[in-house]
């Protein structure tokens, strides 16, 4: 595939130029001959020290009177607290507080942000009817775009952010996703988008937490991460250069209501495929429209659900192999079941195929895997669903769609589905390894421990009599 390997110098863009200015003119020294610290070295240090040891305003206005008496006649040291922040605050990234329904129904976000009320539940949008109103819930918002133009306004950065494409590959050893089949399989479908190396592949990852660290005080915080696969492997996993876009509010969790908060990220992330920005490269010298896709997103099971739109509870759990999994109820147990539902993955003419004893008793399995799905065909069947952010499941929150637990087990169509190349995506979501080997692990640690949380009961030995030879 050609790529665009010959690039013209250029001055940058009236953007990144002020950003550029700005930073020379903060970057003078602290003093006519200092040669240890700049104007902006001393005012983040001091900016670190007030914050890693939790030090008041009043006492850091205090502080700096007496070291700028220390100094010689000249300096360019600050002030005061707030003149330290009014000069760094063109070094920061912008954020947006969008106010939302305290049943995570709506945003009052673009043409819903005079609303006084939620459109779907009717619910005031304040915590109070007083002067100062004070929103139910506020999710912050960080747009994405500005952080990823200022990873190619440094040299060292903007030559890391083509290494998916510089780097040496090797036949049948894959060090980096650019190695792997989805990222190809991309580049065949949209060869525009493949030309410029320069164009950002994220992956999207969200989990909820307590920050609280309190059972007796519940509350679920949803923080959304992108990470950018441009970068080397050492590097894309760095807190540095993994960005944080989304903070959604407890105390609940969000559910299937997710993607009501996942609107502005989505609603930026089209506009960075469709439209792009201008960019500049510190390392190539010129200008760029970047243009940025979201490759797919990684999460645990419970999260996939909330991400994809389709249920993993009950029989058709899992989504590969949906209504053809096999999955059973337990007898005496009354659980979903899963078991000996993998050897139809095996080639024809394995043994364990014909195995009546090793596995479920009496049981021989002759049948191949379900069919994968494409994105076409998996847009088919989620066209005409509906949308958590339209309203619909909230007016109907029991009624499930026309064939759930039975052929299918989609509860919405996913806000996804709006990206334009969602379709044409090999893979949409994928599992946090981490979080089931976690739960896998203690499951059997606690069982053979025989702890208080064994799984070894009544109930599961009379089913392992029932349909197991032991």
């Amino acid at each position: 595939m050609p790529m665009r390997l010959n690039w013209e110098e250029q001055d940058p863009n009236p953007s990144a130029q002020g950003f550029y200015n700005m930073l020379q003119a903060a970057d003078e020294p602290l003093w006519d001959g200092c040669q240890k610290y700049s104007k902006l070295q001393a005012a983040t240090r001091l900016l670190t020290w007030k914050s890693d040891c939790n030090v008041p305003e009043s006492t850091f206005n205090r502080l700096l009177p007496i070291i700028k008496d220390m100094l010689p006649d000249g300096h360019q040291l600050v002030p005061n607290f707030y003149e330290t922040k009014k000069m760094l605050k063109k070094l920061g990234f912008p954020q947006e507080k969008i106010d939302a329904c305290k049943n995570h129904c709506m945003l009052f976000y673009k043409g819903d942000s005079d609303l006084t009320n939620c459109r779907v539940c009717g619910e005031y949008r304040y915590k109070n009817s007083g002067g100062n109103k004070v929103p139910n819930l506020v999710l912050t918002y960080m747009p994405i775009a500005p952080r990823l133009q200022r990873l190619f306004m440094s040299r060292k950065t903007a030559k890391e952010m083509t290494w998916h494409y510089d780097h040496k590959k090797e036949s049948g050893l894959m060090v980096h996703p650019s190695d792997g089949e989805a990222w190809k399989h991309f580049d065949l479908k949209d060869p525009r988008f493949a030309e410029e190396i320069r164009n950002v592949r994220l992956g999207l990852c969200t989990d909820g937490f307590s920050p609280k660290n309190s059972n007796s005080s519940p509350y679920s915080l949803w923080p959304v991460f992108l990470t950018i696969y441009n970068l080397p492997p050492w590097m894309c996993l760095k807190e540095s250069y993994v960005k944080l876009a989304l903070v959604i509010p407890g105390r609940k969790s969000p559910g299937q209501n997710l993607d009501v908060f996942l609107r502005p990220l989505i609603d930026e992330l089209k506009m960075l495929y469709e439209e792009g920005v201008v960019t500049y490269d510190a390392y190539r010298r010129n200008n760029f429209t970047m243009r940025a896709i979201l490759l797919w997103t990684v999460s645990d099971f419970p999260a996939y659900a909330m991400l994809s739109g389709w249920s993993t509870h009950g029989k058709l759990a899992c989504p590969y192999c949906r209504d053809k999994a096999g999955s059973f109820q337990l007898q005496n147990g009354g659980k979903s079941c899963w078991f000996d539902c993998h050897r139809r993955h095996l080639p024809s003419s394995h043994p364990f195929r014909r195995d009546k004893k090793g596995f479920r008793i009496r049981t021989a399995v002759f049948s191949g895997p379900p069919t994968n799905l494409d994105g076409d065909e998996i847009w088919d069947q989620v066209r005409h669903f509906p949308t958590v952010y339209d309203g619909a499941p909230y007016r109907s929150k029991n009624k499930k769609i026309n064939g759930f637990g039975v052929t299918h087990n989609w509860v919405k169509r996913s806000i996804f589905w709006e990206l334009p190349y969602w379709r044409t995506l090999l893979i949409r979501h994928n599992l946090d390894i981490m979080h089931i080997e976690k739960n896998v692990f203690e499951n059997l640690f606690n069982t053979v421990m025989d702890t208080t949380k064994t799984k070894d009961n009544i109930k599961a030995r009379l089913d392992v009599a029932l349909y197991c030879d032991r």
